[in-house]
């Protein structure tokens, strides 16, 4: 054989065998499956606290309504890990879509598979990015878990600096027992509503707007928003960065350019 023609058939592309698809299907299952389980480590942790904090805060009328304060600090806390968590669990789990719906689902209805999708595969393992913004992440975990635990211990604390040690003789009165040491009550209802409405806002928008890439959704299939639009559709997704050339200076956007 010539060496034009070794060098023909080193430059030929490689055929994917079905073997080979069964073990990257495998393997982005498996880190799928981590960041999965790393998520409901976090959820058990925020559940736990709220259990430890109802307890202790209801034990004797003596006990501070400092405890729920804590308590909403720490599950506030636990939403922004695992918030940070489904981000990457989100890459790992677009590929495992993208890996069912572009070459497994076609081959099962005796179907080509999809270009499309495999193109985009390529391109996400070549070039790796978080593509769900930290928004989208708080408003899709509110939906799913912490929405409820934070409305029970907002509720809690709520029963608990009325009912301790007796009822308040006015709202005056009630929002004074509110004080935390040197923070006057209404630092702390300001701070507790400015919480309930971010919170409420996510939660209720997260049922009316398209949710991201999960486990039983397809991928999406239109234009993909800017981070700036996921302040106002929690479920934005982040536009991937383009590389540009070595020497090659950005250019300003355009204004009508999405």
């Amino acid at each position: 054989m010539s060496t034009k023609e070794h060098r023909k058939n080193d430059l030929e592309q490689p055929e994917i065998s079905q073997q080979a698809m069964a073990q990257l299907f495998r393997g982005e299952l498996s880190r799928s499956d981590t960041w999965r389980t790393r998520l409901d480590t976090t959820t058990n942790w925020a559940l736990t606290t709220t259990a430890a904090v109802i307890s202790f805060g209801f034990a004797t009328p003596e006990s501070s309504h400092v405890t729920f304060l804590v308590g909403i600090w720490m599950v506030v806390s636990f939403l922004l890990i695992e918030a940070r968590r489904y981000r990457y669990y989100d890459l790992w789990n677009r590929r495992v879509r993208l890996l069912e719906d572009g070459w497994w689902a076609p081959m099962l209805r005796r179907e080509p598979v999809d270009p499309d999708a495999l193109r985009e595969l390529a391109v996400e393992m070549s070039r790796p990015q978080i593509q769900l913004s930290l928004v989208s992440a708080i408003a899709t975990r509110l939906n799913r878990a912490y929405g409820p635990i934070l409305i029970v211990l907002l509720v809690t604390w709520f029963f608990k600096v009325y009912s301790h040690p007796r009822p308040p003789r006015d709202f005056a009165d009630f929002v004074e027992r509110a004080h935390v040491a040197w923070l006057p009550g209404p630092v702390v209802m300001a701070s507790l509503l400015f919480l309930t409405v971010a919170a409420a806002y996510l939660f209720t928008a997260s049922f009316f707007i398209r949710a991201p890439l999960g486990e039983l959704r397809t991928r999406p299939r239109g234009r993909r928003a800017a981070l700036w639009e996921s302040f106002y559709r929690p479920y934005a997704i982040q536009r991937r960065k383009r590389p540009r050339p070595p020497g090659v200076r950005a250019s300003a956007p355009h204004p009508f350019d999405h």
